[in-house]
């Protein structure tokens, strides 16, 4: 019998796959490793990742570096413009004031002497009708006295007082009835016909109390009353309100 010798290796067998699809072999065998773990309850080691970095927010800049970067595209002024100083505007123009017509300055200063009391009297009289008023005293209002248009708030009887009494009382009268807000009075005199020589003294005093009086500046204007109120021997006030 022959027997056979060592002869040439054998062929190797081929492979079953393409070695280009080797590693979707390992693929598949890595997978199905995963899948008996993760039936099992046991840890599988995922495949490394690369960390997702968020990129880092700026600081906040502080006031000075928030300013610098506004300003970085502003050109500073140069020294000689920056010294420079706006021009001053000019001051209002004064316009002149217009000037008032006399007449009616003369009629201001009337009026201004009249409430102060400064204003002069303006004094007409007879042998027994008296009248003086204050110069720029309304026309209408003083033909309303004289008529008896604006009744007398009170009235004082001078009968049986002397000269000098009755000065007193005059005065009191009108401070007090200034005090209380009257306006027009009513002061009985008489006549003077039972003084000697007929001559009415307390009458022509009352005159020049009224006109140069302590009370004086409380007056506006006094006239002889009506027949009705004492005619020739009373004398109506208008006193200052």
């Amino acid at each position: 019998m022959k027997k056979k010798g060592r002869g040439a290796p054998a062929p190797a067998k081929p492979s079953a796959f393409n070695p280009a699809f080797a590693g979707l072999a390992d693929l598949k065998n890595s997978l199905r490793l995963s899948d008996l773990a993760a039936g099992s309850g046991l840890p599988t080691a995922s495949p490394s990742a690369s960390p997702v970095t968020t990129p880092a927010m700026p600081a906040p800049a502080g006031d000075e570096a928030l300013f610098r970067t506004e300003m970085a595209d502003v050109t500073p002024l140069s020294p000689r413009a920056a010294s420079r100083r706006l021009k001053e505007a000019p001051p209002p123009r004064a316009w002149p004031r217009p000037q008032m017509p006399d007449e009616d300055i003369e009629a201001l200063r009337s009026l201004a002497d009249l409430v102060s009391g400064r204003a002069e009297f303006d004094l007409t009289h007879t042998a027994e009708f008296v009248e003086g008023q204050t110069r720029g005293l309304p026309p209408t209002l003083m033909e309303q006295l004289r008529a008896g248009r604006i009744p007398f708030q009170d009235h004082l009887d001078l009968h049986g007082l002397t000269l000098i009494q009755s000065e007193a009382a005059v005065t009191r009268f009108i401070l007090d009835s200034v005090a209380k807000g009257r306006r027009s009075v009513l002061l009985i005199h008489g006549r003077g016909l039972g003084s000697p020589d007929g001559v009415p003294v307390i009458k022509h005093h009352l005159e020049s109390l009224l006109l140069h009086g302590p009370a004086r500046k409380y007056i506006l204007a006094f006239t002889t009353a009506r027949p009705v109120d004492g005619g020739l021997g009373a004398s109506y006030v208008l006193l200052r309100g």
